[in-house]
């Protein structure tokens, strides 16, 4: 069994922050909060903030965002 790791390049976004991720769907930064909450959105959490991982923006979107 083989694993494809998928490395990022140089200056390509790994993570959005909640309020990039709303502003990229028109909506307020609560509405990400619910999301996360509900199971819909996967965040990431560490050094004291949360992130949107690119990979999920990548799956709702269907496509890479830069």
């Amino acid at each position: 069994m083989s694993a494809t790791l998928r490395v990022k390049k140089l200056g390509e976004r790994v993570s959005y922050s909640f309020a990039e991720f709303a502003e990229m769907n028109g909506k307020e930064r609560t509405w990400v909060y619910r999301q996360v909450q509900k199971g819909r959105l996967r965040a990431v959490t560490g050094f004291g903030t949360a992130m949107i991982p690119a990979s999920e923006v990548e799956r709702i979107f269907g496509k890479a965002v830069a």
